[in-house]
């Protein structure tokens, strides 16, 4: 892991976080190469629930934070990977739903056993008191946001 040290003209703060999400992205591609998926498939597939249900396509591009088209040909490479079903809805046939194949919740699954891997490594370097400072942190920072 490359040694922290933000260029003088970038905030200690700006530089900390920049530096862990450099390393959170060079840990989810490695995720995604395991999983054989890009990293707006991965981001997709982890969008959905694993115990069935479905999610209109807008729903999912909401939580993804991308448009619906864009949203549509991500969740359309899912479907011919055959991760994911797309119907649609009865009352209203404009409306896609999506939902996880068999396939799609094994991989799925998968995708989140190896995100807890990486965060049991992570945090196996931590003190239990640092893990739960860092986490209260964290929040901290993302509720101030």
């Amino acid at each position: 892991m490359r040694a922290v040290s933000p260029s003088p003209a970038v905030p200690l703060l700006v530089g900390l976080v920049r530096t862990i999400r450099d390393c959170c992205q060079r840990k989810e591609g490695e995720i995604c190469r395991k999983l054989a998926l890009t990293a707006s498939q991965f981001a997709c597939l982890l969008c959905l629930p694993e115990q069935g249900g479905e999610l209109n396509v807008h729903e999912v591009a909401e939580t993804m934070g991308l448009s619906p088209s864009r949203t549509s040909r991500i969740v359309d490479s899912l479907v011919r990977a055959g991760l994911l079903a797309r119907r649609a809805m009865d009352s209203d046939r404009r409306t896609q739903l999506v939902a996880l194949t068999f396939t799609g919740r094994q991989k799925w699954q998968l995708a989140h056993q190896l995100m807890v891997e990486c965060e049991e490594q992570l945090l196996a370097k931590l003190k239990v008191q640092q893990a739960q400072k860092l986490a209260e942190t964290m929040k901290a920072l993302i509720n101030a946001w």
